[in-house]
C-alpha cells in the first residue's frame, strides 16, 4: 500500500516538474496555438446587379415612452359661431402634470375614422424644457385649436406615447 502511494505521489511530482517548464522563472513561452483570428481575411466587395430592387430593411422605432404623469379635466367642442369668414373650428382642452416647469407642448392630428361622423385623433407632444426650470410637479393646461374638417366628431381621443389620456366622447356645438 506504501509502495502505489509512493508510485502516485512519484507521477503526481513528474507532471507538476513537466508543467513549469515553461514558467521556471525563464523568459521562456509556451507556444501558441495558431488560432482562428490569425487566419488571413478576405474582403469581397458587394455585387451590384442593374435594374434589381434595392433590399431595404424596416427600422421599427422604440416605444415612445410619455413623460406626463397624469392628466385631467379633458373636454372638447366646435366652435360653429356665424359671421363673416367664419370658420368652424375644433377645441380640445385639458390639464396635465409634468415633473418640472418650463414644458411646451405640441399637437399631433392622427388619421380620422372613415365613418360618417368620425373620431378625431390628437397626440399630445410635451417637449422638455432646455436650462433651468422649476423643479416641482407642474400642472399645465394644454390647448389644441384648428379648423374643424368635419361638420362633427363621434369622440376625440388623445393620447402621449403609447398611452390614451382622453377619450371624449361629449363634444358640444357651441352656435
Amino acid at each position: 500500500m506504501i509502495q502505489s502511494r509512493l508510485a502516485i505521489a512519484a507521477a503526481a511530482s513528474t507532471l507538476v516538474l513537466a508543467g513549469c517548464q515553461y514558467f521556471s522563472g525563464s523568459d521562456a513561452v509556451a507556444p501558441k496555438a495558431p488560432s482562428a483570428a490569425d487566419a488571413p481575411v478576405s474582403v469581397v466587395a458587394p455585387q451590384i446587379v442593374p435594374g434589381a430592387p434595392e433590399e431595404t430593411t424596416e427600422v421599427t422605432e422604440p416605444a415612445e415612452a410619455c413623460v406626463l404623469l397624469d392628466s385631467r379635466d379633458w373636454s372638447a367642442w366646435i366652435n360653429k359661431m356665424p359671421g363673416p369668414g367664419a370658420v368652424p373650428t375644433v377645441h380640445v382642452t385639458g390639464k396635465v402634470d409634468v415633473r418640472t416647469g418650463g414644458y411646451r407642448f405640441e399637437w399631433k392630428e392622427g388619421p380620422l375614422d372613415r365613418s360618417a361622423v368620425p373620431a378625431l385623433r390628437l397626440k399630445l407632444l410635451p417637449i422638455i424644457p432646455d436650462g433651468m426650470a422649476t423643479q416641482a410637479i407642474t400642472t399645465e393646461e394644454v390647448k389644441y385649436e384648428a379648423p374643424a374638417l368635419s361638420t362633427g366628431y363621434s369622440r376625440v381621443i388623445v393620447s402621449c406615447g403609447t398611452l390614451t389620456l382622453a377619450e371624449i366622447t361629449d363634444i358640444m356645438d357651441v352656435q
